[in-house]
């Protein structure tokens, strides 16, 4: 009887704990998908976090950024274009990722005329980068962690051919409804998979591939791709992963979670 007894009391045990792991890993995936969306729609309405006072001037070969005390707005020379998001920063444990404000020119087309394109802007990262590293470069990013041993497996996107796997993400507004100060003005979303990310990359790797005299992806990548973005999640605790998808099919602000149980599936 006590045998008996014993093993009910770990069968409940073992279910319970299941049943624990289960909620976690659902709480967890809703959050980080509630963060995204997020994201998303401050960029749509041309807010960031005040994290820190910086000075953007306008430069010859774009935003020119460093430590200072300009407030919130007087920064005339730059624009808000957006934010990245960057999933599984190298070296962090628990797994991180990392939000970064985005500045760029307000006038880089010909003459000094507005900015019509990314590249004319020529996007910076609010961030320490590879190139630039020095002690008193402005850092606003956000970091933030996934919780209860949440992972990010997989990040890619697809535009009508093969699945592009990437690391980071970037929200901008569309520069032919925008102008006015670094914070003021919304329209448009766009979504850009910032080619050439990957994850497990450090955080100065991310914000290089963010700048016009880094890596450039930003300003070169695709657009709204016509089958969105996708981020796979998954947790040791239990069998279940959940992909998130970003867009697609001109659903530029939608951001879809599908939990499924793994069973030997892989992220797709």
């Amino acid at each position: 009887m006590l045998a008996v007894s014993g093993a009910l009391f770990v069968s409940a045990a073992i279910l319970i704990s299941g049943r624990q792991n289960q909620t976690a890993f659902d709480q967890s995936i809703r959050q980080i998908q509630s963060q995204i969306q997020q994201a998303l729609n401050e960029v749509a309405v041309g807010y960031y976090p005040n994290k820190s006072q910086f000075q953007c001037l306008a430069g010859p070969t774009g935003p020119v950024l460093s430590g200072g005390s300009n407030a919130q707005g007087t920064n005339s020379g730059c624009i808000f274009l957006g934010k990245a998001l960057q999933f599984k920063v190298g070296g962090t444990d628990p797994e991180a990722f990392a939000i970064y404000t985005i500045a760029g020119l307000q006038r880089g087309g010909a003459s000094g005329a507005e900015s019509a394109s990314l590249a004319e802007a020529k996007p910076m990262a609010v961030a320490p980068s590879i190139t630039h590293s020095s002690a008193g470069y402005p850092d606003n990013s956000v970091v933030d962690t996934l919780q209860n041993g949440l992972t990010t497996a997989r990040m890619w996107y697809n535009d009508g051919g093969p699945d592009v796997e990437i690391g980071a993400i970037a929200f901008v507004n569309s520069l032919a409804q925008y102008s006015g100060s670094i914070i003021s003005g919304s329209g448009q979303v766009n979504i850009v998979p910032l080619s050439g990310t990957t994850l497990d990359a450090t955080k100065d790797a991310a914000a290089e591939a963010i700048n016009s005299d880094g890596g450039n992806s930003l300003a070169t990548s695709v657009i709204n791709p016509s089958d969105g973005v996708y981020i796979c999640f998954s947790s040791g605790g239990t069998d279940n992963y959940g992909i998130v998808k970003i867009g697609g099919k001109n659903r530029e602000l939608s951001v879809t979670l599908t939990i499924k149980n793994k069973g030997g599936a892989t992220c797709s």
